[in-house]
């Protein structure tokens, strides 16, 4: 059994992780906790005495303030400095492992299956501030013997998800009678993984002795967003037409990319 202490639990992943923990302890700290006592704000560094006040061992990152605006240079000058600080933090404080959510964004414009050791060139701020805090955990823990892990999440969906998201914005104009749906060309290839799979990485590289450096967080397999639309709509039994091409493709993601999952199944060869 491991006491794990989860910054960030409030959020779409971090809920996910409190419903998916098993035998593990989770000590679970987020700004939006009404209980004094286990409230932390990455952005108020006097908020995080009581986080370590425990000195804890084993720590999952999730807290990164503003999301969904991946474009905002608050990215790179408020969270990526405090997130650093928070990292020297908890080296100082003797955390034995500390593993981090980033984010495939990282890849830059890169097709194909992309493996962890790929290059990266991120192309907007939220990416650029994650690949650098990336570079600073991996220094700073190998330097001072502290075990790393750093997850890369391709597109997680499930319960909790943010409610301008594609899949929670479809569902709900499906069941608002909506007979229109506007969207991109969803001609793109992507890694849609469940939230539940995403918290169960998560986990697993926090507890797995032999876990250490850069991890892909998807299911390894590519699926057009067209075709995840159209599922969503089957199961619902909806006539809603779908309005292809309203919406322009993303101009800071390739057409067709997805995780190559080995690496994180060498850890597991049972499965």
């Amino acid at each position: 059994m491991t006491t794990i202490h989860l910054i960030g639990s409030e959020g779409f992943i971090g809920r996910a992780l409190q419903r998916e923990v098993s035998e593990d302890v989770l000590h679970c700290w987020s700004h939006s906790q009404s209980d004094p006592d286990h409230h932390f704000d990455l952005l108020d560094p006097t908020s995080w005495d009581r986080l370590l006040e425990h000195r804890p061992s084993h720590v999952i990152l999730l807290s990164w303030p503003g999301l969904p605006n991946y474009s905002e240079l608050f990215h790179v000058t408020r969270n990526l400095p405090a997130s650093v600080n928070l990292i020297e933090r908890l080296v100082s404080a003797g955390v034995i492992k500390i593993v981090v959510a980033g984010t495939c964004y990282e890849y830059g414009m890169q097709n194909g299956p992309l493996r962890e050791d790929a290059f990266t060139d991120p192309l907007n701020y939220y990416a650029i501030a994650k690949d650098t805090l990336r570079r600073v955990v991996a220094l700073r823990c190998s330097s001072t013997g502290v075990q790393w892990c750093w997850l890369r999440v391709f597109y997680p969906y499930g319960v909790g998800q943010n409610q301008s998201s594609l899949l929670p914005s479809l569902q709900r104009a499906i069941d608002e009678g909506q007979p229109l749906f506007a969207m991109s060309s969803g001609r793109q290839l992507r890694d849609f993984v469940s939230v539940e799979d995403v918290a169960k990485q998560l986990l697993f590289l926090t507890t797995a002795q032999s876990a250490i450096g850069i991890y892909n967080g998807g299911s390894g397999h590519p699926r057009s967003v067209l075709e995840v639309v159209e599922e969503l709509v089957s199961s619902n039994n909806s006539s809603i037409r779908l309005d292809r091409g309203a919406y322009p493709d993303r101009s800071d993601e390739p057409l067709a990319f997805w995780a190559q999952m080995n690496k994180f199944k060498a850890l597991q060869p049972h499965q």
